[in-house]
């Protein structure tokens, strides 16, 4: 991750996925931290044929908004929103491996790049 005046900064995180409705919906439990920062965050997301709507919120820091955006392919590309953010995220996801990359140009945390791997069990 990256904080606007700041040099890039490793993070370590775990999410955990529950399907809410098959082919339809997901809540999501994210938590990353770091030595200088961290994040817990939730969201509900629901999937209309390829368009994505819900949304998220973050609890160290109580703020939170909406979600929208596309899932193709096993790439999602959306916005998040809220009353003091506003960001592009695209995941894209192949087998075991998930990537998370986020730019919010302006904001105090401007890009956030994560790489998942499910654990075997």
């Amino acid at each position: 991750m990256k904080p606007k005046d700041g040099a890039w900064e490793r993070v370590r995180c775990k999410v955990a996925y529950n399907v809410t409705k098959p082919d339809k919906a997901i809540s999501l439990d994210l938590r990353c931290a770091s030595d200088a920062y961290k994040m817990s965050l939730s969201a509900n997301i629901e999937q209309n044929g390829t368009q994505l709507s819900g949304n998220w919120f973050e609890h160290e820091y109580r703020q939170g908004g909406k979600i929208s955006g596309t899932n193709s392919d096993g790439v999602i590309e959306a916005r998040i929103e809220g009353e003091t953010v506003a960001a592009l995220v695209t995941i894209k996801t192949k087998g075991n491996h998930q990537s998370f990359v986020m730019n919010a140009p302006g904001s105090w945390l401007s890009q956030v790049a994560i790489e998942l791997n499910k654990d075997a069990s």
